[in-house]
């Protein structure tokens, strides 16, 4: 019996339906798609069918039989002929496929009698397996599966990416993670059909990639000798590299390996030293952070190593992309360096960030002769552009609109939204979800500049063990912002194919995370009352919410939370999620404010980083104090510069007692202020300084650090209150950023 309809007019058909996501359980959902009436039984006796010639159907069909045979059942795959019987067959062809189906698109229609694949390319016959499998019984990709009929709905699919750029950026360097881990990656990425494997493999901590010519890159760089006196590290080897590459590429993932210059390079340094300005000696990096030693720009053996690693790399890597870092490279070795001083003069640079954009355009030139292309963090254009780079945005998303305004590619992971080693609390999956990788204001001939996005799972606090718990389910959002249309984005329907693809999660193996933060504590300032409404929201199903007003650890005999509350005064309110009598999550703390200064008008002397803002311009009144997690949304910051606030109390008023609190994180660059003064004026114009505090704590003091600088004043009134808090300027001498930018970060300033 033939086919009663030709692949391009059933096309055609299906493109005109739209798609009913409640019946659609796949992730990332499809551009278009359709339930039919019944189901198709692929068993041992199912043809699985491709066009004689057709390589790249064969491919994939091959890869479809061994996903079959592990789950018990038999199917090998034949040439299509002409007196085929079109009954109990998969059939994989291009034969009449459309155009705008692309590189990586497809058509999957599944009826009772069969399962007609199409695509123009392997990659997208690839991509309309894995939405099969997301199709196929529970059961189907666990380890054990053992089935003698795969069950499959009827349905109608038409697919294709909207970005051709769907990566995850994997950091090896902090942590090492074993060549079977990568590989299992490598696996996930594609079953969600993210195509990008952005490979970090060299760091301070870390030197993970074999370069046969340098062979102390790794019987030095490769390991460091922790605090406890213990060695930690590891690397790959070429035969292991050149293993996990041929893996990626029979999975449709381009592997794009990051090569650290000129800054994060401590652990090439500690092989060698001569590469650096200083000439060492190093060791490999045991802290986090940025570090001062970089390579040497104006050395020019430090070219010729590079080039020479570089070779190496290339011939492991066939992308066409290399990732060569560019980010974090404090400048103060190069100005105190004679060699690159001199290489600045020579060649006529302004200063070290264009002597930064010489190294990277010197070696992307040469890349070029490799064919290849660099890609860089968006540091890379504080000294203009570099010679044919493609940018990486992860400062926001001001570095993407700058290239893409240029005319430069750019693939966008801002912290905001794509940094996955931040805890749940403060990028949690609805947040992911609302990533949108193109930035505002871009005419649509621009936008096309914009070629994708990455999440970044960087493995500072997070060893191999606590990876899947980091990624997942978050990977499933940022899979589908990259992959589907903006216009079909609905949170609530995502989450619901969320809860439902978890047992396809559990059957990979995964060991997926929290979606959000168990609890959330919220605040609304009822001024006109001198209340504070508080509303804690239950971020999982089936927890019992206890909490605690008197600072005690909650239990299920404090108070059980069940609907919002007020309090009267400057609370800690701690909170927790049970089962039963079992804490689920943390224990969140969050102090509370209620002071004459609390959301009263407030003017900055400065624009808040993009990336800390404290949740907007009045942070500094919004009746919260911050947590030891810079990252909480509750601190607003600034680089380089002093704070300057002046609050409108709206009404002269006696003031007894005035307060701030700072946060200190020295390897985070972020700094006590060495001093912090307060003013106060009754008419706006004319101030009076009423306190100047100086910090008593060292810059070298470790570790996460919250002070209030506290003033107790007497007998003093007015209705403007200013408070300059100035910053210690760059980093020490003795800090591995000696000569950047400090950070300084704010949380409440309360009035009393």
């Amino acid at each position: 019996m033939k086919r009663l309809f030709s692949f391009s007019l059933m096309l055609c058909m299906i493109c005109q339906i739209s798609c009913t996501k409640s019946d659609i359980n796949i992730i990332p959902l499809p551009s278009k798609a359709e339930k039919g009436n019944g189901f198709f039984s692929i068993t041992s006796s199912t043809q699985l069918l491709v066009d004689k010639g057709d390589t790249a159907a064969q491919k994939v069909s091959n890869y479809l039989s061994e996903l079959l045979r592990k789950a018990g059942i038999i199917c090998n795959a034949h040439e299509y002929s002409s007196d085929v019987n079109f009954s109990d067959y998969i059939y994989f062809s291009s034969k009449g496929t459309i155009d705008s189906l692309g590189n990586e698109g497809y058509s999957l229609i599944v009826t009772k009698k069969g399962i007609d694949i199409a695509a123009n390319n392997a990659n997208g016959y690839f991509y309309a397996v894995q939405t099969l499998r997301q199709l196929m019984p529970k059961g189907f990709d666990a380890n054990n599966a053992k089935f003698t009929k795969l069950r499959i709905p009827a349905i109608n699919v038409v697919d294709k990416p909207r970005f051709q750029w769907r990566g995850m950026n994997f950091d090896c360097c902090r942590h090492f993670m074993s060549k079977d881990f990568v590989k299992r990656y490598i696996d996930l990425l594609a079953y969600h059909k993210m195509n990008i494997f952005h490979w970090h493999l060299t760091e301070d901590q870390g030197w993970r990639i074999e370069i046969k010519r340098y062979p102390k890159l790794t019987t030095i760089g490769g390991w460091r000798t922790e605090a406890d006196g213990n060695v930690y590290g590891g690397f790959y080897t070429q035969e292991d590299i050149k293993e996990i590459v041929a893996y990626a590429a029979d999975r449709f993932v381009n592997i794009v390996p990051e090569i650290e210059m000129p800054g994060h390079s401590v652990a090439a340094l500690a092989a060698y030293p001569q590469l650096s300005c200083t000439g060492g000696p190093f060791k490999v990096e045991t802290n986090w952070g940025v570090f001062k030693d970089i390579y040497c720009a104006g050395n020019d053996s430090t070219f010729v190593f590079m080039q020479n690693v570089l070779d190496e790399v290339v011939g492991l890597f066939p992308f066409k992309y290399i990732h060569i870092g560019g980010d974090e490279a404090p400048k103060y070795r190069w100005q105190n360096c004679p060699k690159c001083q001199a290489r600045l003069k020579k060649e006529k640079l302004k200063d070290e960030e264009e002597l930064q954009k010489y190294f990277i355009s010197r070696i992307s030139r040469y890349l070029e002769t490799k064919n290849r292309r660099i890609i860089g963090w968006d540091e890379i254009l504080d000294g203009g552009i570099p010679d044919l780079a493609t940018v990486q945005s992860w400062r926001g998303f001001e570095g993407a609109r700058t290239a893409a305004l240029a005319g430069v590619d750019a693939i966008v992971s801002p912290t905001s939204h794509c940094y996955f080693d931040y805890p749940v609390e403060s990028v949690d999956l609805q947040k992911v979800y609302t990533f949108e990788p193109i930035p505002a204001g871009l005419a649509v001939d621009q936008q096309k500049h914009i070629i994708g996005g990455e999440c970044n799972m960087w493995s500072e606090r997070a060893p191999q063990e606590l990876v899947d718990a980091k990624m997942f389910p978050r990977t499933l959002a940022m899979a589908e912002v990259l992959w589907s249309t903006a216009l079909n984005r609905d949170y609530r329907e995502f989450y619901a194919r969320v809860q439902k693809h978890y047992e396809r999660l559990d059957d990979l193996g995964v060991m997926y995370g929290p979606e959000q933060a168990t609890v959330k504590i919220l605040n609304k300032n009822l001024l006109a009352l001198n209340l504070m409404e508080i509303e804690i929201l239950n971020g999982q199903k089936n927890l019992d919410i206890y909490y605690s007003l008197d600072g005690s650890e909650p239990t299920t005999k404090s108070i059980h939370y069940k609907k919002k509350f007020r309090i009267d005064k400057t609370t800690l309110v701690r909170v927790a999620g049970f089962k039963g009598d079992k804490v689920v999550g943390s224990v969140y703390s969050q102090r509370f404010v209620l002071s004459k200064s609390t959301e009263k008008p407030i003017k900055l002397s400065y624009n808040p980083a993009d990336k800390y803002t404290g949740g907007g311009l009045s942070a500094l009144v919004d009746g919260r104090k911050g947590t030891n997690n810079f990252n909480d949304g509750i601190w607003q910051a600034v680089q380089g510069q002093n704070i300057e606030a002046v609050i409108d109390l709206g009404s002269e008023q006696e003031i007894r007692t005035v307060s701030t609190g700072f946060f200190q994180a020295n390897s985070s660059w972020i700094f006590l202020p060495e001093n912090v003064q307060y003013f106060i004026s009754s008419d706006g114009q004319n101030y009076s300084r009423i306190a100047s505090i100086d910090s008593d704590v060292s810059p070298n003091a470790e570790g996460m650090i919250i002070k209030n600088y506290t003033a107790e004043i007497q007998n003093i009134k007015g209705r403007y209150l200013k408070m300059i808090a100035k910053s210690i300027g760059n980093c020490p001498d003795w800090h591995p950023a000696a000569g950047s930018p400090s950070w300084l970060f704010a949380d409440e300033i309360e009035v009393e």
